[in-house]
């Protein structure tokens, strides 16, 4: 791992980037989702694709990790993450992009809405198609939370949560602890009723579209990545098959490597 340029945005935020791998090989820009950083990227996702001989640059999303702090969620929008895509595309010179969640839905967007000229595209575990509905489902009560008690008052809720997985526990209380605290609650905040690509955008897509889905991930059902694979003219669906990540720290990377395949 080596730290890669800071690469200023259309407004001004610096993005954080690294670099794994061999730099000559091609390059694949992943980004991660609300609330994590790069951090669970290496640790989780890069590995298989390095092995697979791709160059992978990870970039913390705008707020997050030693990105700018960005505090207001309007500035957290598809929109805004899809400029962000275009500028790291730039600056790092990748054949491909994709990301997990928010990090894969900035990915498609920019791909499908031309702003960025790449060989392919990899969604991990998508969250919905369009606007999300204000209020309800996951993300809206997470919104819910933050307005109430504020990220670090989610984050004491998390530490004595007694049913939240292990994998899952740490990597929110590290990774949010990482970035800075107003901003990660406005990029949370602008999850409910957020846009993500819809099914139209992801039909013209002019390259492949490799999709990971999980089931056991009620935030991004596994129904909404079928739902991406199908809709894109040349996609690859891969779910996971894993009920504890703690067994298999690498599952979400091999998944992720499978359906983006190896480099040309």
């Amino acid at each position: 791992m080596r730290p890669g340029p800071r690469v200023t945005s259309t407004d001004g935020t610096e993005l954080s980037t690294r670099f794994h791998g061999d730099r000559d090989r091609p390059r694949v820009l992943l980004q991660h989702g609300v609330g994590s950083s790069c951090t669970y990227l290496d640790e989780a996702v890069v590995p298989p694709m390095v092995a697979d001989g791709w160059c992978v640059v990870v970039a913390d999303l705008r707020g997050h990790g030693a990105s700018s702090p960005v505090s207001d969620p309007a500035d957290h929008s598809l929109e805004r993450l899809v400029q962000d895509v275009e500028a790291l595309v730039a600056a790092v010179g990748a054949t491909a992009v994709g990301g997990v969640s928010a990090g894969g839905h900035a990915a498609v967007a920019a791909a499908a809405r031309g702003g960025v000229e790449v060989e392919r595209v990899v969604a991990a575990l998508p969250a919905w198609s369009g606007t999300a509905v204000a209020g309800e489902g996951p993300h809206a009560a997470i919104a819910a939370e933050i307005r109430d008690v504020g990220v670090a008052g989610m984050l004491q809720r998390l530490r004595a949560e007694p049913d939240l997985l292990p994998w899952l526990r740490r990597v929110l209380l590290r990774d949010m602890g990482r970035g800075d605290l107003a901003s990660i609650g406005a990029g949370l905040m602008a999850l409910d009723g957020g846009t993500a690509p819809t099914l139209g955008e992801i039909a013209a897509l002019p390259c492949p579209l490799g999709v990971v889905g999980w089931s056991h991930d009620p935030g991004h059902p596994l129904a909404v990545a079928r739902h991406w694979a199908d809709a894109a003219p040349d996609g690859r669906l891969v779910t996971l098959a894993l009920d504890d990540p703690d067994r298999e720290p690498l599952a979400l990377g091999r998944a992720t490597a499978a359906a983006l395949g190896p480099p040309p």
